[in-house]
């Protein structure tokens, strides 16, 4: 338990210094966000940078997903029913709901399964 606390408040506290401060973080917060997603090669392996995204809870946001390979690649939230083809050297949006805090969701590539997963964790309000 504690190692989720410390890990919630260190993101949180990432997140407050990404925008500029807690007033301006709220307001950013309040509205969704846009969050850049790349679909990329790395070391021979297909793999989503970055791995963890975190969103906060209640918020609707958008994942701006950019193919960098030349060939399709796949985006799929499993438990959200999310499923996306990405194609080659092109911006995908993904739409994600307001989601509960304290979640944790596998992301992976439906068409190539062997390659690396990425996860979508929540935050919770608190």
């Amino acid at each position: 338990m504690r190692f989720g606390i410390r890990l919630t408040c260190a993101v949180a506290a990432l997140g407050v210094l990404a925008v500029g401060g807690p007033a301006r973080a709220a307001e950013h917060e309040s509205k969704g966000r846009v969050i850049q997603v790349v679909s990329a090669v790395v070391g021979g392996k297909n793999v989503f940078i970055p791995s963890t995204i975190v969103v906060a809870e209640g918020v609707p946001n958008t994942l701006s997903i950019f193919n960098t390979t030349d060939k399709p690649h796949g985006f799929r939230i499993p438990a959200l029913k999310i499923e996306a083809v990405l194609a080659p050297q092109e911006e995908t949006r993904v739409e994600l709901p307001a989601l509960e805090g304290g979640e944790i969701f596998e992301i992976n590539c439906h068409l190539h399964p062997p390659h690396r997963t990425a996860t979508l964790v929540v935050l919770d309000g608190d």
